[in-house]
């Protein structure tokens, strides 16, 4: 795959896992108010779910903004004399 491909899909991907992240983090005080506190042990479960998602959220969006640097550093050293051309892709 080319890198000016991948390095768009992983913009896209960027965009829905903060998207995510952020519906997430709206969501998690949301439950906190709406809680009856009947059943401790439950919504302790599904406070713990909800935190490890958004824990899962941050790692995958550390790890695509890893592989976004380093696509952005292949594509300047794969392209990077390339004149003055703007896009890779037209090298």
């Amino acid at each position: 795959m080319a890198i000016a491909e991948r390095l768009a899909e992983v913009g896209e991907e960027i965009q829905r896992v903060e998207n995510d992240l952020r519906k997430s983090r709206r969501l998690l005080p949301a439950f906190w108010g709406h809680l009856l506190p009947r059943n401790p042990t439950v919504i302790g479960e599904r406070m713990g779910r909800m935190e490890q998602k958004i824990r899962d959220l941050e790692g995958r969006l550390r790890m695509l903004r890893n592989e976004q640097k380093d696509l952005i550093v292949q594509a300047v050293v794969t392209y990077g004399d390339c004149g003055d051309t703007v896009s890779p892709v037209l090298c």
